[in-house]
C-alpha cells in the first residue's frame, strides 16, 4: 500500500522527524539518558525504579509518561476527522510553546520540563498518527523498522514494492537520524537551550500549514 498525501504533508513530515530527533537526543544526553519522543524505555526504567523502592525516581519517570499521555490526549479531543485544518495548526503552535516551556525549566535545572518535552512529542505522534491512519509515527522509529522488516518479507513473497511508503519511511528515518546528530553538535555549545531548535521547526510548521489552508492556496 502506498501513502497519498499532499507535498506539503511530506514537508511537514521530515521536519517535525528532525524535530523529534532533536528532543530525544537531547534527553540521552541531559536528562538522565532518558527518551523524551517515545515510552518504551522510560516504563522499563520506571519499572525498575519501582521494583528498587527508588520512589522518587519513579514518581519522575511516571510523570514523564503521564505527560507523553496527556499530550496524545489534546490531540484526540482537538482532532475531528483526517482532512487537514485549523486545528492542526493551533497543535502545532500548541507543540511549539511546549518545547519552549521544556527548554526554559530544564536550562533552570527544573526537571519539570521533561514532562513539557514529553507531551510535546506525544501531541506531536498522536497528530501524524491520526492523520496518517498510523501509517505515518514521526517521533519514533520503531514501528518504522517493524514495517520495513515485515515489507521485506513480502517483497520476497512476491509482493509489490511499495515505492511511496519506502520513500516516507526514509524520509522520517532521515529527519530523525539528522536532528539527533544536530542536537549532539549543539548540546555541548547551548545544553537545554536546544530545544529552541525544534520549537522554532515546528512553528514554520504550524506557520507553513497556516498559509497553506488559507482560501486560494493550492492544493498539490
Amino acid at each position: 500500500m502506498g501513502i497519498e498525501v499532499p507535498r506539503v504533508v511530506w514537508v511537514g513530515t521530515g521536519l517535525l522527524a528532525f524535530a523529534a530527533g532533536v528532543v530525544n537526543a537531547v534527553g540521552y544526553l541531559g536528562y538522565e539518558h532518558q527518551a523524551f519522543s517515545h515510552m518504551t524505555g522510560t516504563v522499563s526504567l520506571q519499572s525498575i525504579a519501582v521494583e528498587s523502592s527508588n520512589w522518587g525516581n519513579a514518581q519522575q519517570l511516571l510523570a514523564v509518561i503521564v505527560s507523553f499521555v496527556i499530550g496524545s490526549f489534546g490531540a484526540g479531543l482537538l482532532l475531528r476527522d483526517r482532512s487537514l485544518s485549523g486545528a492542526y495548526v493551533g497543535l502545532l503552535a500548541l507543540e511549539a510553546m511546549l518545547f519552549i516551556a521544556a527548554a526554559a525549566l530544564l536550562a533552570g535545572g527544573n526537571a519539570f520540563g521533561a514532562c513539557f518535552a514529553a507531551a510535546g512529542c506525544g501531541l506531536q505522534n498522536a497528530m501524524t498518527s491520526f492523520y496518517s491512519g498510523s501509517s505515518i509515527r514521526s517521533t519514533h522509529l520503531t514501528g518504522f523498522f517493524t514495517d520495513f522488516g515485515l515489507m521485506l518479507g513480502q517483497v520476497c513473497r512476491g509482493h509489490p514494492v511499495p515505492r511511496r511508503r519506502l520513500a516516507m519511511w526514509a524520509l522520517v528515518l532521515l529527519g530523525f537520524s539528522t536532528g539527533g546528530m544536530v542536537a549532539a553538535t549543539s548540546f555541548h555549545r547551548l545544553g537545554f537551550l536546544t530545544l529552541l531548535l525544534p520549537s522554532a521547526i515546528v512553528g514554520v510548521c504550524a506557520i507553513g500549514l497556516w498559509i497553506y489552508l488559507r482560501p486560494g492556496a493550492l492544493q498539490t
